[in-house]
């Protein structure tokens, strides 16, 4: 053993003898020096870095539907993915809520408040939609003034609220009791109201609260205090309110409309430089069941200046564009003949005046079709402002109208004006 040992020894050169050598056989040129290990650690080195390098995984998909399920899935049915499908528009709610459907087309109006001046929350509400796009016109007036058929007119179905007939007039009865509701295709909110300062409502709704004999005394001051809530619930949640009469002025109803615009409840809209600022709505004067002679330039030029100076300290928008005297109706009547247009249109009787031609009346009406339609033209395009300080769905108005009215029926200014009355 000892032998083979030194002759393996021998076999092999020193490292220092192994240079000189290199040398004689390269010259000066310096050859690279490699270290390596012994035993394979090379390829441990390099099987290591492939380790920590990026990992590729190859997975078989599983077949499902020859695979049998576990206990864990069988008691959970399977959901199953549906192929997209191209994009619908639709109404959405608001949120990630699913889409819903427009409801269905109203057949008939509602009640919003009863004859009971109760609020009604069912009814309106099933056909209200989470959007924003609504336009809501109300209509005051007195009794037997045509405030129904005008509304039917405006939804463009005629006879859709009950309207008065002889046998009303005869037996002093009103057609309409509380606030009626009906909402169109293109979502408008109409509100039709009861008779304003009708004996006949105070006494039936009085009659039918007390179950009992009413005072006359006490049914005056009742009849105005439904009056004067009606009126400001309708200046409260109303983009436009249309007053109406049929004839040129009666002071009655027009200091109805001025002492609910001073007791309504104060409902912000805005905040300018840190002022508190109401929300009034558009009035617009219509004189309803006019004859020819209401439509010349002198009675148009009258009725504008007396309801100029009338509401000239009113906070109520009376100037919006929505007028008979502004050229496009009929072009006599324009701001050079009239004067300054304000919130003021003037509807045909619907039997014609046979003496329109003895008396000298000049024929201005170009008929009660074109009226309406021009009407209903410039009350659709008129543009609304906000009801409150945040936009309002058509739901979250019909919230927003149950808040207003119990504040009115709470209010310490009705009370205090019904304490003074008595």
């Amino acid at each position: 053993m000892s032998q083979g040992y030194t002759e393996d020894y021998k076999m092999k050169k020193s490292p220092i003898k192994k240079v000189k050598d290199d040398r004689k056989q390269f010259g000066s040129k310096r050859l690279p020096i490699v270290l390596a290990k012994r035993d394979g650690s090379i390829e441990r080195i390099q099987e290591s870095e492939k380790c920590h390098s990026q990992p590729t995984i190859l997975i078989k998909p599983r077949d499902t539907e020859n695979r049998s399920l576990s206990p864990t899935q069988k008691n959970f049915p399977q959901t199953i993915t549906k192929k997209e499908e191209p994009y619908q528009p639709c109404l959405h709610k608001s949120g990630n809520e699913e889409p819903v459907q427009s409801p269905t087309e109203m057949k008939a109006p509602v009640k919003v408040i009863d004859d009971y001046m109760q609020f009604i929350n069912e009814g309106l509400s099933n056909c209200l939609l989470d959007q924003t796009d609504f336009l809501v016109i109300g209509c005051l007036g007195l009794q037997g003034v045509g405030k129904s058929t005008l509304m039917s007119d405006i939804a463009n179905k005629p006879n859709l609220f009950t309207t008065s007939t002889s046998e009303y007039l005869e037996t002093t009865q009103n057609c309409t009791a509380g606030i009626d509701a009906y909402i169109t295709k293109n979502r408008i909110i109409l509100l039709d109201c009861q008779p304003i300062l009708s004996s006949s409502i105070a006494y039936s709704a009085s009659h039918k609260r007390m179950g009992q004999s009413i005072d006359p005394s006490g049914l005056l001051v009742d009849n105005e205090m439904i009056s004067l809530q009606l009126a400001a619930f309708l200046l409260s949640v109303c983009h436009i309110v249309l007053l109406v009469q049929d004839w040129f002025f009666d002071p009655n109803i027009f200091k109805i409309l001025q002492t609910a615009e001073m007791l309504k409840p104060a409902m912000p809209t805005s905040h300018r430089n840190e002022e508190l600022v109401e929300y009034f709505p558009h009035i617009v004067f219509v004189q309803n069941k006019s004859f020819y002679s209401d439509f010349s330039i002198e009675h148009i030029k009258t009725v504008q200046h007396v309801y100029t100076q009338l509401f000239a300290r009113s906070r109520l928008h009376i100037q919006s564009g929505i007028s008979i005297a502004n050229g496009n109706v009929i072009s006599e009547l324009n701001q050079f003949n009239c004067g300054e247009p304000i919130n003021l249109f003037v509807l045909a009787n619907s039997e014609k005046d046979n003496n329109s031609e003895k008396n000298g009346y000049h024929k201005m009406h170009p008929g009660q079709p074109i009226l309406m339609q021009e009407f209903r033209k410039q009350l659709l395009g008129l543009p609304i402002s906000p009801l409150t300080h945040t936009q309002l769905t058509e739901k979250t108005w019909f919230h927003y109208c149950a808040k207003v009215w119990d504040l009115i029926k709470k209010s310490q200014f009705f009370n205090e004006y019904n304490r003074l009355q008595t």
